[in-house]
């Protein structure tokens, strides 16, 4: 017995978006900018301060560094 094939009706297809063509990026003035290498000291930090930052997780020397070179770069007017 033959096989009837026949049209399912369905959804039209959809037209494929033609995409821009992709460009390199340009590295030409890429700045590296590496760490800075920390010193270890002994610093007096009031307790509740301490303890917002430790419970935020691990890190938290680190965070008080950035909250700290945010302030320095305000004052000198960096950022």
């Amino acid at each position: 017995m033959a096989r009837a094939t026949a049209k399912r009706p369905g959804r039209p297809k959809a037209k494929q978006a033609k995409l821009p063509a992709r460009r390199q990026p340009d590295w030409s003035s890429l700045k590296i900018a590496w760490p800075q290498p920390k010193q270890a000291i002994s610093l007096r930090i009031d307790q509740d301060i301490l303890a917002w930052f430790r419970e935020r997780g691990p890190g938290y020397q680190t965070r008080m560094n950035a909250v700290l070179r945010a302030f320095v770069d305000a004052q000198q007017g960096k950022r």
